[in-house]
């Protein structure tokens, strides 16, 4: 065994690894330098139930808006996805202590809690379906949009027909 191949084949090996080790470390570099500049919001959709003082149920929908991100984000809407047009839900809140004024700031690792009574809320959206802002046949897609515009999405199972047809 020459001795000297040895040694050139296993310097050629840990020059190729520190290679790969340095290039996957600048990877990692970028992708950290790269997040502070960006947002993730993540919109989710439930229903939730309240008693009241005197003992009745009170039905909701719960639109939360969970700032995952390192930066501050400010959103300025509440909407849902219609045809060519957009339905505005920012007026459309639960009257109480609790209701949310937009536009509202939401720090990192922070989560904000629309409530919307179910009634009102399926009648907004009997109203829309009339005058043809959303189609019947959809599916509830809610997005909020931040200072800037960008929208983000929560694309739901819960189709328009059904939600009118309940009223």
């Amino acid at each position: 065994m020459d001795w000297n191949i040895f040694w050139a084949a296993f310097g050629a090996i840990g020059t190729t690894l520190g290679s790969l080790i340095t290039a996957s470390a600048v990877v990692i570099a970028v992708k950290q330098y790269k997040q502070p500049l960006m947002k993730i919001v993540k919109v989710v959709v439930t229903s939730a139930a309240i008693v009241d003082n005197s003992g009745n149920y009170l039905m909701f929908y719960c639109i939360s808006i969970k700032n995952r991100g390192i930066r501050t984000v400010q959103i300025n809407s509440i909407n849902i996805k219609g045809n060519k047009k957009v339905l505005w839900l920012n007026s459309t809140q639960f009257e109480s202590d609790t209701k949310i004024n937009l536009p509202v700031k939401i720090e990192p690792e922070e989560i904000i809690d629309f409530l919307i009574e179910v009634e009102k809320f399926r009648l907004e959206i009997k109203k829309a379906v009339t005058n043809k802002v959303i189609r019947k046949r959809g599916k509830l897609v809610v997005f909020v949009t931040d200072s800037l515009g960008d929208k983000y999405y929560c694309k739901t199972n819960i189709k328009i027909a059904s939600l009118i047809n309940s009223l």
